[in-house]
Parts: C-alpha cells; structure tokens; sequence
C-alpha cells in the first residue's frame, strides 16, 4: 500500500495483480510518480467548481479564440507568456481566462519542481482531429498531460501496453480515459534505466466528424534535457 491517499488500479484480465497507477484527489500523487514502480500518476480534480465553471466557459469559444501556442517558460514567466499568447489567439479577457492561467502557471511549477528543471516545454493545442489516433508509447522521460476541452486522453494498464501496441488502430477493450481536468502524469520509453518497451501505452480519442475541438495541455522536459536524460540514463531531480 502506497503511502499517499490512492486507489490503485487493477487489470480486469488479471483483477488480483495491482498495476502501476496511482490516483487521488490530491496533487502529491504527482511526485509519487517517482517511486520504482509506478507508471502513470492521475491528480483526479473534476469536482473543483471553479475549473468546471472554467470548462463551462471554453465550451462557449469558437474554435478561433481558443487558445494555443508552444514555447519553452520558466515557472517565474510563465503567467506573463501565457497572457501575451493569449491574446495572439484572440482569447477573450475575463475571470475565466485568469484562472486558466493560473491554472496553467500553476502545473508548470509542479512540473519543473518535480522533474528539477528550470524550464518546462509548454504545449497548448486546439485539436478538431484524431491527432495521436494509434496507440503509442512517448519517447521521453515524463510527460503532463491536462484537457481543458473535449474527452480526454485513453490509455491502457501497464500488464496490456505490448498487446495493445501490436494492434495500434483498433480499439482496446480495457482502456481507460482521463476525465476532463484531470491530470496525467506519463512515465514514457526515456525514463532513467528504462527498457525501451516500457511507459504508459496511450492514445488521442478519436474525435474525427464529431464537430469537437479538444484544448490539450502537454508539458514536457526541454529538448536538451530529455537527450541528456535517455543517452546518459541519469535522474534528473
């Protein structure tokens, strides 16, 4: 038993071997990711009013406004960069806008305090398509995945990623799927003395013909540092 506030998940195929992922209603559970063992780490926080009130709001946008960009930020800029790539989209200013901000300023910081990185790589997309439609393992040590908009996420228990993966176009039938808010953090193929058939198998819903525009968070290491990190096999925190 782990001790943070968890629940563990259990593959259905083999329902008495627990599996490798953590979650809670709590943010620790995100350095927990950590420890040997764990794969995937969920902070499950739909039930905050205030971000629901958020998603309620992006619901609202059209497309156009919502807002996108990709930069490398520093915990101390990140409130700055955003707003200024904010109104490049043509987000509109409100309330709402300040706390997705503050929301997003606020995961950066646990990133980088939980992987010991001064900078974070920063990805805020708008998707109307399947984007990562195949299931796949990312080649990096750690990735944050939040979705502000649309469905969130699906992925599979660490015991049925090799399964999966062999078949990356059809549908598994033991995925699960992040919930909208809720935040992912992956261990992918880069981690620290990883065997390159490892991480979290996971996929983009596919959205294709629905009329949906996802707004998806990835926060990842800067380039030079997952390099460092899968060719000299070091922690880096």
């Amino acid at each position: 038993m782990h001790s943070i506030d968890t629940e563990t998940y259990f593959d259905t195929a083999a329902p008495l071997v627990p599996q490798a992922v953590l979650y809670s209603k709590g943010a620790a559970v995100l350095a927990a990711l950590r420890q040997p063992g764990i794969e995937l780490a969920l902070w499950q926080r739909g039930a905050d009013p205030r971000l629901a009130a958020l998603v309620e709001w992006l619901q609202t946008l059209p497309p156009a406004q919502l807002p996108v960009c990709r930069m490398n930020l520093q915990p101390a800029e990140a409130v700055a960069k955003l707003n200024a790539a904010f109104d490049i989209s043509d987000t509109p200013h409100s309330a709402l806008r300040w706390t997705l901000v503050a929301d997003i300023a606020d995961l950066v910081a646990r990133f980088a305090a939980i992987t010991g990185c001064d900078t974070v790589r920063l990805r805020l997309d708008a998707i109307p398509n399947n984007a990562c439609r195949r299931w796949h393992r990312d080649c990096v040590p750690l990735r944050l995945i939040t979705t502000y908009r649309g469905p969130g996420t699906e992925w599979v228990a660490p015991g049925q990623g090799q399964a999966v993966i062999a078949q990356p176009d059809l549908d598994a039938p033991y995925s699960a799927q992040v919930a909208p808010l809720d935040v992912a953090l992956f261990k992918g193929c880069g981690w620290p003395e990883a065997a390159h058939d490892s991480g979290i198998v996971h996929r983009s819903p596919p959205i294709e013909g629905l009329g949906l525009t996802r707004l998806v968070l990835v926060l990842n290491l800067p380039l030079g540092a997952q390099e460092q990190t899968r060719a000299k096999r070091v922690r880096y925190w």
